[in-house]
């Protein structure tokens, strides 16, 4: 019995460039499964073997999703995929790299060696202004800028949030954009700022590059 016949797909993790090789990252998937490469071309689908089935959104299986990107990113580049990105076969999930070929190679050139590091700047609690805050604002996002490759600002979701943005940085700069913060925490020390990453490039990728809907189910 194959797998089709037996109701097991492909669930999609991100996408690394190939070696020529299969990698096997252990059995840190979902329900234990174990967490491979595909080959196609230069790129590799890391997936592991699960049943085909619409993925419900829950907290619990997103954090495990984020968990095993973020354990292939230690030794690589990847292009994060949304979540619930399930194919009921290899053949589906190779036609969908082909259909995405492209647009891999675009997003690879952009994230390539290079990570997302996020910044909050948030006013103290009871606060609802503070005298200097544009100059604040200015110097975080103008002293940060210069060390990214590319920024994105993100919603301001409470009345207290002056800053939330995330980066694109090089490997090789995390340090440097780390100090950075430092200094601008220091000079600003009655704000609270929440520095997450490095994480996946999620907000600087397409993570629906092999979905043609929006849920990723073929």
């Amino acid at each position: 019995m194959n797998e089709d016949d037996r109701g097991i797909g492909k669930y999609v993790y991100c996408i690394i460039k190939s070696n020529g090789e299969k990698k096997s990252f252990g059995n840190i998937g979902f329900e234990g499964g174990e967490v491979y490469t595909l080959e196609y071309r230069d790129f590799c689908p890391v997936v592991s073997d699960v049943p085909v089935k619409e993925y419900e959104v829950c907290e619990k299986d997103v954090e495990l999703q984020k968990k095993v990107i973020e354990h292939i990113m230690k030794d690589n580049s990847v292009l994060p995929m949304a979540y619930g990105m399930v194919f009921k076969n290899k053949k589906l999930l190779m036609i969908a790299m082909s259909a995405g070929y492209r647009a891999m190679k675009k997003a690879f050139i952009e994230i390539d060696n290079r990570v997302e590091l996020g910044i909050k700047v948030l006013l103290p609690k009871d606060t609802a202004c503070m005298d200097g805050i544009d100059k604040c604002k200015s110097e975080y996002m103008g002293s940060l800028k210069k060390l990214a490759v590319q920024t994105k600002d993100l919603k301001l979701f409470s009345n207290r949030l002056i800053v939330n943005a995330s980066f694109l940085v090089e490997k090789n700069m995390i340090d440097i954009f780390s100090n950075e913060v430092n200094i601008l925490e220091s000079k600003y020390p009655d704000l609270k700022v929440q520095y997450s990453g490095p994480w996946p490039p999620y907000n600087f990728v397409d993570i629906h590059i092999l979905s043609k809907n929006r849920g990723g189910f073929r």
